[in-house]
């Protein structure tokens, strides 16, 4: 994920930047809440660097490298996740509070399901090329040759990962992508075609990640879904090419 060139950011990804900046707000506001003073008096804001510093420089990394998709962000957002709640239950250790306790309650609950999304969310085929600079393979032990075709060139390429919602193409020639094309797949004398965007490509311009547009089933033509089926039919699964 290091690596990774991301073209277009998720949603979840923007609702976690939002989220992490609030909780910073939400370890503020409980601080001057339980000490029953103003969160804006002059006093407390001259005296919130020297309370809360390293909360905010942990929740500032951690959004510099989720935003950029960096391969450590989900362990990121946990660290984050703990230290905040970490600084809340201090504070509650010394005076218990009622609504402290259930505003906790709800910043856990949401960072879990948060954290759920976002695992799944880096889980996606078009965000992992499944393979390395490395690797001895061309590029994988079985080849599943592709085409990407756009409006005015086609490139040609190995499927390396895919799972139902994209999929990560290893290029014979390292070049630049344009955004929206048409993935061709010719497997068990089947044509099958799918249109999508990139999202995503390596550092050096030898694969991108794309992630597939929702189309309805045609007797024309096979789609993308009908070739996971398939593939998956058939036990061709993406870590077993390694």
């Amino acid at each position: 994920m290091g690596q990774m060139k991301v073209r277009k950011k998720g949603v979840i990804i923007r609702n976690i930047v939002i989220y992490l900046i609030l909780s910073f707000f939400f370890v503020f506001i409980q601080h001057a809440y339980r000490h029953q003073i103003s969160p804006f008096s002059g006093a407390y804001l001259k005296k919130s660097p020297e309370l809360f510093w390293y909360v905010a420089l942990t929740l500032l990394i951690s959004v510099n490298m989720i935003w950029n998709h960096h391969r450590f962000s989900k362990y990121l957002f946990q660290i984050c996740t703990f230290l905040v709640t970490f600084k809340v239950l201090e504070g509650l250790f010394l005076e218990f509070n009622k609504i402290i306790v259930i505003a906790l309650f709800f910043f856990v609950v949401i960072s879990y399901f948060l954290y759920q999304l976002l695992s799944d969310y880096f889980s996606q085929a078009s965000l992992n090329p499944n393979y390395t600079k490395n690797d001895l393979f061309k590029p994988l032990l079985r080849d599943i040759p592709c085409k990407i075709q756009t409006s005015s060139t086609d490139y040609f390429g190995t499927l390396s990962n895919w799972d139902e919602r994209g999929c990560f193409i290893k290029l014979d020639n390292p070049q630049e992508v344009p955004d929206l094309v048409k993935v061709i797949i010719i497997f068990r004398d089947r044509e099958f075609i799918q249109e999508g965007e990139v999202v995503a490509s390596t550092a050096d311009l030898a694969g991108v990640g794309i992630k597939f547009h929702k189309t309805i089933k045609s007797l024309d033509v096979f789609n993308w879904t009908e070739f996971v089926e398939i593939v998956h039919e058939l036990g061709f699964q993406p870590e077993r090419l390694r």
